[in-house]
């Protein structure tokens, strides 16, 4: 779950950098002291606010966690959206969010959001019925988009810290608040108490396989544009599940865009 988060922040921060680069504002050199200052002001202030207290360890583990996606994930994340086409993988993205949706809801009622967790509702059930289990998503035709909440966004808005910066195992990173939150979720999905455990570990490397074919170009080229790969990863992450619970970013898993047709060549 953590790392969809990072990749739809890394993928603003990105495309912030490409249109500074673009514009044609003052270069560098043109700007006084008092900018420079107010942007270093910035920069400590993000780190400050970043509790990091096993930073040796989170590396070590984030280290393993980067290799093993080198190795096993990342290609068959590429072979999943070389071979699946397109509409399929939309459907496939469907069925999880589908499943997440009593999720959504039991958090939307817990944050005293009756009409989040209403509209949240009529959406489960339309796409649950109508839409196959969430393969066709009849309930955005109908003018119920999507929205996420959870628990960890639930405590954070009940005054919750964040506690420490953590990086788990196969998972990527995450903080104390959000394993917690993390924990209670799983219980109110409807497959954890349907399936046996051998299935839902299917489900879920199939839903990281999705997510990392969705986002894995926007993770590339963050990687290539940093310095510290890991630091980047913290910050993005830091930034978004905040923003996130203070409920500036209400959609956590935006889908990538549908790729464009090309036109046909006479």
């Amino acid at each position: 779950m953590s790392k969809a988060i990072v990749v739809v922040l890394a993928s603003l921060l990105l495309a912030a950098g490409a249109q500074a680069q673009e514009a044609s504002g003052p270069p560098p050199e043109a700007l006084d002291s008092s900018d420079e200052a107010l942007f270093d002001e910035f920069d400590r202030e993000l780190e400050h606010g970043i509790r990091d207290p096993f930073e040796r360890t989170n590396r070590r583990v984030f280290a393993v966690n980067h290799a093993i996606s080198r190795v096993a994930i990342d290609p068959v994340a590429r072979a999943y959206g070389a071979v699946v086409p397109y509409p399929v993988r939309r459907s496939v993205r469907g069925i999880f969010d589908n499943l997440n949706q009593p999720v959504v809801i039991a958090n939307d009622l817990l944050q005293l959001e009756p009409r989040r967790a209403a509209k949240a509702t009529v959406r489960f059930l339309l796409n649950s019925t109508f839409g196959l289990a969430g393969i066709f998503d009849p309930a955005l035709e109908a003018g119920f988009p999507q929205h996420h909440s959870d628990f960890g966004q639930t405590l954070g808005r009940a005054g919750l810290g964040p506690g420490p910066y953590l990086v788990i195992p196969l998972l990527g990173p995450s903080n104390g608040r959000d394993i917690v939150g993390s924990l209670v979720d799983m219980a109110l999905r409807p497959d954890s108490w349907l399936l046996p455990l051998g299935p839902r570990l299917l489900l879920g490397g199939t839903w990281g396989i999705t997510e990392r074919e969705a986002h894995g170009e926007s993770l590339e080229a963050l990687e290539q544009s940093s310095l510290d790969f890991y630091a980047a990863i913290r910050s993005a992450f830091w930034m978004s599940r905040e923003a996130f619970v203070r409920g500036e970013e209400t959609e956590r898993f935006p889908p990538p865009p549908e790729p464009v047709e090309q036109a046909a060549r006479p």
